[in-house]
Parts: C-alpha cells; sequence; structure tokens
C-alpha cells in the first residue's frame, strides 16, 4: 500500500501472541514512550508507525483475562498517536471474542479482509468470523457491522524446487468456495513457502519480482478499491422478500423474478444438504416438505442473504446464486407489482 502512495500504520491485536516484533530486524525495534501528551508514541519502521503488545512488553508473555486484554488493545488503538494515516491496518488474533468486539466498537472499521488455510477446520473459524462481523450483532448495545471485502488463503499450494510445478497441498477450491457462500468478489492464494514467514525483514521488502509479490500487490490494490467502492456507497443492487411460498429476488431497476422457495431449498449448498467439494447432493429429494416456505431473509454481506425455513433447515445464498436458480427454473425478469 506504500508503494501505492498511502500513508499506512499498523496495529498489532494479538495481545497473546504478538508476531510483529518478529517481523522486522531485532535492531530496528526500540522501545515505545508516552509522549507528553499522555499518548504512545509509536515504533517507526520504513516510513510506517507499528505498534504491538510485543514491543511494550518484549519477551513477555500475557497471563491476563479477557477484560484485560481488551483494555490493552482499546488503549494501543487510541492512544496511539498515529499521526496522518490514509490506512490504519489491525492484525486480529483468531477467533470471535473480546478483542474483536473492542476493536469494531472502538474504531470506524471500512472493512475486514479474512486470512484462512484450506483444511475445513480452519474455514469453520472464518465463517464464524465472516457472520460475527456481518450480522450487526449487538455488544454493550453497541452495533458491529463490518463488511468483509476479501478472503486470503494461505499455504493454497507449494512450487517445486526442481521442476517448477504447482501442487495444491489440500483439496482445491476451500476459499473460492467460502467467496460464492457469502458473496465476497476477492480471493487471493499464497504459498507455502518458508520464505514468506521468514523473521527479521518483511518479504514485501526483502523481495521486489515473484509470484508472491505480484499476489500481494493485487491483495493491496483489490483492499483499497473495495473501501473506495463501500465509500461511494456501492450497492449489488439486488434484494430478496419473502411472499408466501415465493421468494421475489428485485433489482434496484425495479425488476423482479419470483422463484418458488422449494426449488431455492434444494440448490442451498450448506454442508448438510452438499458435499463441500464435489457439491454431491447429501439428501433425497422426497424428503424436502412440498409446503416448505421461507421465515426469515436478513443481509449477509453485500452480496449474500441468509434464509431460514420452515423445516428449521438455515441457508446461505449469494445474490448470483440466487439469480442462477431462478433463470434454471425458466423465471425471467419483468416489472416489480407496485407494493402496497
Amino acid at each position: 500500500m506504500q508503494s501505492l502512495g498511502l500513508k499506512v500504520g499498523i496495529l498489532d491485536a494479538d495481545i497473546y501472541g504478538p508476531s510483529l516484533p518478529a517481523m522486522i530486524p531485532p535492531d530496528a525495534i526500540e522501545k515505545v514512550y508516552a509522549s507528553e501528551s499522555g499518548g504512545i508514541i509509536p515504533l517507526q519502521y520504513e516510513g510506517a508507525p507499528l505498534m504491538s503488545a510485543g514491543f511494550l512488553r518484549p519477551g513477555d508473555f500475557a497471563a491476563v483475562r479477557g477484560p484485560m486484554a481488551s483494555a490493552m488493545v482499546q488503549q494501543m488503538l487510541t492512544t496511539t498517536e498515529w499521526g496522518d494515516l490514509d490506512v490504519l491496518l489491525i492484525d486480529m488474533p483468531p477467533g470471535t471474542g473480546d478483542i474483536h468486539l473492542t476493536v469494531a466498537q472502538q474504531a470506524k472499521v471500512d472493512a475486514a479482509i479474512v486470512v484462512t488455510t484450506p483444511q475445513v477446520l480452519s474455514l469453520v473459524d472464518v465463517e464464524k468470523g465472516i457472520r460475527m462481523f456481518d450480522q450487526a450483532a449487538l455488544a454493550n448495545s453497541i452495533a458491529v457491522k463490518i463488511p468483509t471485502v476479501a478472503i486470503v488463503e494461505n499455504m493454497s499450494f507449494f512450487v517445486c524446487n526442481s521442476c517448477g510445478a504447482q501442487h495444491e497441498v489440500f483439496q482445491r477450491g476451500a476459499g473460492e468456495k467460502l467467496a460464492q457462500d457469502f458473496g465476497i468478489q476477492r480471493v487471493f492464494r499464497f504459498p507455502l513457502d518458508s520464505a514468506l514467514s521468514r523473521p527479521g525483514l518483511p518479504y514485501v521488502l526483502a523481495t521486489s519480482e515473484s509470484g508472491s509479490m505480484d499476489e500481494f500487490r493485487r491483495l493491496a490494490s483489490g483492499a483499497i478499491a473495495a473501501v473506495e467502492e463501500l465509500r461511494t456507497c456501492f450497492q449489488p443492487g439486488l434484494r430478496l422478500e419473502v411472499n408466501g411460498a415465493l421468494l421475489i429476488l428485485k433489482t434496484s431497476e425495479n425488476q423482479e423474478m419470483a422463484i418458488p422457495a422449494r426449488e431455492v431449498l434444494l440448490e442451498c449448498r450448506s454442508a448438510k444438504m452438499r458435499d463441500e467439494f464435489t457439491g454431491k447432493r447429501l439428501f433425497r429429494e422426497e424428503d424436502i416438505p412440498q409446503n416448505v416456505v421461507a421465515t426469515k431473509v436478513s443481509t449477509a454481506g453485500r452480496y449474500a442473504v441468509n434464509i431460514d425455513w420452515s423445516n428449521s433447515h438455515k441457508s446461505l445464498f449469494s445474490y448470483d446464486l440466487l439469480a442462477q436458480v431462478a433463470e434454471a427454473s425458466g423465471q425471467v425478469w419483468h416489472a416489480a407489482t407496485a407494493s402496497e
């Protein structure tokens, strides 16, 4: 992002396992100090202000409970003298705990980029994080609603040093499927490469040209573009409404398609309904009630919806998939009827 002309700061919000101190040369690490106004003067490295609990207590471990960890993150976030920044990157710990809520409540977070690996267990945790940030959950009466704009899949593959062939370490498609489920438009894949996690010097400063560097550039420019879209109030132009046994897909241009609710449920891509990688059905069509209807529809991110069904099932559909289901069932767009 700096190479694109932006002023960038980094906050390492992982109190229990801060990694930022390990990513820069030891001789560049200095103690952080309190300013005359009572704030924290961050460490400066390569023109970027950096803050981490690892700078406050070098080499020490943090045996603190959740509320104390949240308070430490709040202090670093709100009292660090960041200066004039275009972007503040916040590296969050894994999971969906107190620290995530604290950051969401204390800062106006524009967007989230989630990092995962292709393993199923990792994807389960990442999906929970996306849902937590998006569902406007209430914590201390403060709404949390942060759109996820990109998925980064780490350790996606490795490149053979001998032949240069690319090999998938795990079954490919996990990150893409997660993006499809939530309607996330941007997916970035990085290889299993020891150089990416080598301590002492950030990879983007140590390397000028490589496949991974190209992907880092795509990630930076893609993140900037996504935030700009949000700031200009970009909307997908689609919404879903319930009308008895029908689901009505509407556009901002006053067009609509009516889809039988049961046909939508039959195309659900949840783990209970489909094999996550092959897409093969895990149910018998005759087991889905003929009179099943949607009981609730709520947005999930900018490009998808959650659907609750009368048979207690829950689905996640991107607007693109809903449009595909409608068109496959012979539905066509027509002028929307006037609402009463």
